[in-house]
């Protein structure tokens, strides 16, 4: 089988956030299972393209919105591959736009909510109010155009059915995938060792937050946490940067036991998983949007971690509480900290979760695992 995957999102030039990792995955778990992939991602590193994209300065929100849009679907129309291909997999809508005229099979892959998404970053209200019509007419001429659509989880899946009246037996739940061969347990020993390195003790108790400092991610909700726990050996390494950083390190207000490392590259975090003892992902719901199956979370359980995470989105349809993670309410630092004091406090019962993670990510959510199951659907559509 030969498959065109296509996205507005290049992989190979931006290697870190979940869509990225997502597709790199999938391309190697189809390989292993024999697929010919031809891979099409959107460039905007050409300088051709970033000098046009200095012009939209001069537009409205709305106009600039348009001219982008236009820009990134001509770009990947013309680079369709000639080759010839039996199926077409695109990841967001403007890249099923731009091979709606392939005349293959198409799968629509929705990693989250185009039109909701796009506007949280547009300040101004009116501005917002023309934008979003304009990307919701664009989301369901995505929806036209293909013949299968997989969703990371649920929510999404009952948003495509009632925002679109797509069919429902033509909509696939399929969370993310991981790479189970670089995130993986170590000993005891191993991990001491990189503790050490770090410039930590033995008794420390490291919590690991691998998120971009953004509002969506609850970040300032883990330090908010931090002021629940009286014990000085829980340690926090928060790995991420963003827009929100000033307003957390506020709230940090030089706790020592709070350690900011900026942005970690991919091919670097494991290490630092590997390390903690637990993972955090203090994820929020904001503007009606909540996270999707978060990739640090399956990455956390593939390195056998405890995982806490709060109760929203896609990551309370893989969590089993007290099984293979904690769940939590969102926004609520004291449930954090009795999470995190219930692992420190109960080793073994974290270590039994860990395991739990471990295998259920092995069984549900190895990128192998996830590529035949989109071999499947691939299958079924074609006939």
């Amino acid at each position: 089988m030969k498959v065109l995957l296509t996205s507005t999102d290049n992989p190979y030039i931006t290697k870190w956030g979940g869509k990225h990792v997502h597709l790199l995955l999938l391309e190697r778990g189809l390989e292993e299972l024999g697929v010919e992939v031809y891979p099409l991602y959107y460039n905007a590193n050409s300088i051709r393209e970033l000098a046009k994209k200095g012009m939209l300065l001069f537009f409205s929100e709305k106009r600039r919105y348009e001219r982008k849009i236009k820009l990134i679907i001509n770009y990947l129309m013309k680079h369709v591959p000639k080759n010839d291909f039996d199926i077409a997999h695109a990841h967001d809508v403007l890249s099923m736009l731009a091979i709606a005229k392939t005349p293959q099979k198409k799968v629509l892959t929705l990693h989250g909510y185009f039109a909701r998404e796009n506007i949280e970053f547009i300040r101004n209200e009116s501005e917002r109010s023309e934008v979003y019509p304009l990307l919701l007419k664009i989301e369901e001429e995505g929806m036209k155009n293909t013949d299968h659509v997989i969703t990371v989880d649920q929510r999404l899946k009952d948003y495509v059915i009632s925002e679109f009246n797509y069919p429902e037996e033509k909509v696939t739940v399929m969370h993310n995938a991981v790479d189970t061969d670089s995130f993986r347990p170590i000993s005891k020993e191993e991990q001491m060792k990189l503790k050490q390195e770090a410039g930590f003790s033995q008794k420390d108790f490291v919590v690991l937050v691998p998120r971009r400092l953004v509002e969506k991610n609850g970040v300032i909700y883990a330090v908010r946490a931090m002021k629940h726990l009286e014990s000085r050996d829980v340690k926090m390494i928060i790995a991420g940067d963003g827009p929100e950083r000033t307003k957390i390190l506020k709230e940090a207000n030089g706790d020592h036991r709070i350690r900011f490392v900026g942005t970690i590259s991919h091919d670097k975090i494991a290490l630092y998983y590997m390390m903690a003892d637990a993972l955090l992902i203090p994820s929020i719901t904001t503007h009606g949007i909540q996270e999707a199956s978060s990739l640090a979370m399956l990455e956390g359980m593939a390195c056998g971690k405890t995982v806490i995470c709060s109760s929203i989105g896609g990551m309370r349809e893989i969590i089993q509480h007290m099984k293979n993670g904690l769940l939590t309410k969102e926004k609520e630092p004291t449930e954090i900290a009795k999470a995190i004091e219930t692992v420190v406090t109960n080793r073994t019962l974290a270590n039994e979760i860990g395991n739990e993670a471990r295998s259920s990510v092995m069984r549900r959510h190895s990128y192998v695992a996830h590529a035949k199951k989109v071999f499947n659907i691939y299958r079924k559509v074609l006939g």
